[in-house]
């Protein structure tokens, strides 16, 4: 990685952390009737690390990062634990979207870099996972299994879309 690589992702790493702290965590979507909404944002960084990262230094990246957001909401270790199982299952959801000709050496998983649809299926299959291990973490038992269902899909939903913006406007590239 160049510096030039590791500004960028620290950068990112900060503008996402404080997007999600300072307005997304703040932001009650549903209204007080329907309180199953919460964006996440912050996988984006996990997300757009570089394809050929080791994954001792994705799984610290994620345990870090997790922390980082876990101390400015609160949240005990939720957002750690989801951050370190997202980064252990990132690098099978690379090798399962693998187009036929691999990756490029220096490549990211970016809109600009692979493709449309091959960042929508990446992404949505990221963030599902990312979300659904945040809220069985929450629950902690899957005797909340509905808790559970109706807090992800409806987040996943308003996730993916503003991951979708997010793409659109701050693409990055290699």
């Amino acid at each position: 990685m160049n510096n030039t690589l590791i500004v960028r992702n620290v950068f990112r790493a900060v503008f996402l952390l404080a997007f999600q702290v300072l307005v997304l965590s703040q932001m009650n979507v549903g209204g007080a009737d329907f309180n199953y909404i919460t964006i996440f944002i912050y996988p984006l960084f996990l997300m757009f690390l570089p394809l050929r990262i080791p994954t001792w230094a994705l799984l610290l990246i994620g345990f870090a990062y997790g922390y980082m957001i876990d101390i400015f909401l609160g949240t005990n270790g939720m957002h750690m634990a989801t951050c370190v199982a997202s980064a252990f299952i990132r690098p099978g959801l690379i090798r399962m979207f693998e187009p036929k000709g691999g990756y490029k050496e220096r490549a990211s998983p970016t809109r600009r870099t692979m493709g449309f649809i091959w960042f929508l299926r990446f992404a949505a299959a990221f963030l599902f996972i990312h979300i659904f291990i945040f809220f069985s973490v929450e629950e902690f038992t899957p005797f909340y299994w509905r808790k559970i269902v109706f807090s992800t899909v409806p987040s996943y939903l308003v996730s993916l879309f503003f991951t979708m913006v997010y793409s659109f406007l701050f693409d990055p590239s290699e």
